[in-house]
């Protein structure tokens, strides 16, 4: 069984682990969602693991009473509680017979001589009966050795010990299903996060299982190593993890405060701190005195909210102003989150169209920004702009009210949609998209390379100058 394989993905597993395993010594928090994001991929009842059942799984306790230990609260708590116990404890056949007497009440050995067909449709010899008990004392002989003298790779050494099984079949039954457990059995006891092959891989796996039945093994390894790198983008997509992220990286972000501000702004999006800035400055911010920090998207500003806690707390003194685009935020949706943060004496400030673009598609500012260009002429261009734009505008507003992608959804609610963005532009137009193509008017109308991204007391917002005065007298 000497394996020594190297792919790229164990390299790619590791660099995601120890984004996790960093981010994990920051906030222990994290700890506890891996746990539970752990059980909900078997599909088990508990949300976080108790204090285990027994301290060791020696093989002086009597199976039994063991078995009776974990089914006490039911058996899919049991198995949750048992895999999480085992997977921190050295593999022994007595704990695998565990296994499969709290799963499927198997609780000896296969004694009868049996084999499985493939996925060609050929019988694929199995250990003998007689034999079961001693290829299993060596499996988790192996097993408890490999760490030390072959140094595997995690993913390989778990796929080894998954594929083992399933040639060995030491049960009578249900030995794929067991495999798979001590195969996320292994992969948590490495400080991995277990797999789920889904019904639609299923033909994946028994291909790489009879290409390993053939001798070649790095299939089967390379296919458990993606759907491990799989399983950690998930969770590290998952709405917990990326607030928790947000909040530490927001942290990191304040080491870079100097002490001398006197106002902290934190926006959605890094992409906008140039337009951030000009609207702040055009209402009165003096930006020597003014941090702007991202918090990078609209699903995170959970942690805008933590971030602002955490600065009130270390710098009394610091106003703090969080920006987020409405997009198409309901009025009560609006309500809602600046109620969150007036409570901890922090200023929402959320933009009156779909985003901070938005702000740039005035009349006078155009104007301003290009001379040869009257309000007035201003104001058709702007109006063209948004005509051209309006059918996206209507996709992003059904998107939001209804979901999906698909424009056709609803469709017997389209003419209202549309009559509400027509009757509201200012509020409804796409405002990136909108600004795009405004700008590409102006420059052709004009043949000058000037921008709209530019300071003028037309940018001005009332909310936000009545919030600089308490800053700046």
């Amino acid at each position: 069984m000497n394996h020594r394989i190297s792919i790229p993905e164990f390299n790619l597993i590791e660099s995601k682990l120890t984004e996790i395993k960093n981010l994990a010594s920051s906030d222990p928090l994290i700890s506890i969602i891996q746990e539970r994001f752990q059980q909900q991929i078997t599909h088990h009842l508990t949300s976080l693991k108790s204090k285990s059942v027994i301290p060791n799984l020696g093989k002086n306790i009597e199976l039994q009473s063991l078995k009776q230990a974990y089914l006490r609260n039911g058996k899919e708590h049991a198995v949750t509680q048992l895999v999480f116990d085992l997977a921190n404890q050295k593999l022994t056949t007595q704990s695998i017979l565990l296994l499969a007497a709290v799963l499927f009440d198997e609780t000896s050995y296969r004694t009868n001589e049996s084999y499985i067909q493939n996925i060609s449709g050929n019988r694929q010899p199995i250990t003998k009966a007689a034999n079961v008990v001693e290829e299993m004392e060596k499996l988790t002989s192996w097993y408890s050795s490999v760490g030390k003298k072959e140094r595997l790779n995690p993913i390989e050494k778990a796929s080894i010990l998954h594929y083992k099984i399933t040639t060995i079949q030491p049960f009578n039954d249900w030995n794929g299903r067991i495999a798979r457990l001590l195969l996320n059995i292994s992969l948590m006891g490495s400080g991995m996060l277990p797999i789920l092959i889904k019904p639609d891989e299923r033909l994946a796996y028994y291909e790489n299982l009879e290409l390993a039945d053939n001798g070649n093994i790095e299939p089967l390894i390379r296919f458990i190593a993606n759907k491990e790198i799989e399983t950690i983008d998930d969770f590290m997509s998952s709405p917990e993890y990326l607030s928790i992220k947000g909040k530490y990286e927001l942290k990191e972000q304040l080491k870079n405060v100097t002490g001398s501000e006197k106002c902290i702004v934190l926006t959605e999006d890094s992409a906008t701190h140039n337009l951030i800035e000009l609207i702040l400055k055009s209402s009165g911010f003096n930006l020597n005195e003014t941090k702007v920090i991202s918090y990078e998207g609209c699903s995170k500003i959970a942690s805008a909210n933590l971030f602002s806690i955490f600065v009130k707390e270390k710098m009394p003194y610091v106003k703090i102003l969080v920006h987020r685009d409405r997009d198409y935020m309901t009025d009560a949706e609006l309500k809602l989150q600046k109620d969150s943060f007036s409570r901890i004496d922090t200023k929402l400030f959320i933009t009156r169209g779909t985003d901070i673009e938005s702000y740039l598609l005035n009349a006078e500012h155009v104007s301003f920004c290009f001379p040869s260009v009257s309000v007035a002429k201003a104001e058709k261009l702007i109006a063209k702009a948004m005509e051209e734009v309006f059918p996206k505008s209507v996709d992003y507003l059904r998107k939001k009210e209804f979901g999906g992608h698909n424009s056709e959804i609803h469709t017997h609610l389209n003419q209202a949609l549309e009559e509400l963005v027509t009757n509201n532009l200012q509020r409804f137009s796409h405002g990136k998209t909108t600004l795009k193509i405004l700008q590409y008017k102006l420059n052709d109308l004009t043949r000058e390379k000037k921008s709209l991204e530019k300071a003028s007391p037309y940018l001005c917002v009332e909310e936000l100058q009545t919030f600089a005065k308490t800053i700046w007298h």
